[in-house]
């Protein structure tokens, strides 16, 4: 059991062993360390819910982006006009069709990974008989304000709201794994 310096008196302070003060020292370090590696955890938690938020709110452009991007030459244009961009075309084109190319297929994987998550966010809720899902799909896909989901729920808007906080951890632990938790 380690000692409390703060509780000692100054004659008290004068007769610590060199055992004692490393005992103090040390309990106190791996306080700290512990505080520290909370206060990360929190961190990351909070970062992980941030990042969710980000892409709920931004879920149909990155659909949108996936089914729009223009991922090669070939999908941009005529056959006939190949043959003509790929001489017009220097390698600083071509790397920005490779660019366009690699961040489609880096969206699609993320956008893949979104909605498996929330297909089994959905069916954890259906079982659980809650309506978090549906209420994050409301508000961040769908842009429905909380008001109207209240109206919609028959619930206060303060029950959306903690609802809505509700579904973000959970969803965010799906997408995020451990780091979220």
């Amino acid at each position: 059991m380690a000692m409390d310096i703060t509780k000692l008196t100054a004659v008290d302070k004068e007769y610590l062993t060199v055992e004692e003060i490393i005992k103090i020292a040390s309990a106190a370090a791996i306080e700290k360390y512990k505080q520290m590696e909370a206060d990360k955890c929190e961190q990351e938690r909070e970062k992980a819910r941030k990042n969710t938020k980000r892409l709920l709110k931004g879920y149909k452009e990155l659909k949108e982006h996936c089914e729009h991007a223009v991922a090669s030459v070939e999908n941009s244009v005529p056959s006939d006009l190949q043959i003509v961009l790929n001489e017009v075309f220097n390698r600083r084109g071509l790397l920005k069709v490779e660019a366009i190319a690699a961040s489609k297929r880096r969206t699609e994987l993320i956008i893949e990974h979104i909605d498996a998550m929330l297909a089994v966010y959905k069916t954890q809720c259906e079982h659980r008989e809650v309506p978090y899902f549906e209420i994050l799909i409301d508000f961040y896909v769908n842009s429905v304000p909380i008001e109207d989901i209240a109206i919609a729920k028959s619930v206060s808007e303060r029950t959306v709201y903690n609802y809505l906080e509700r579904a973000e951890k959970d969803i965010s632990i799906l997408l995020w794994g451990v780091q979220a938790a």
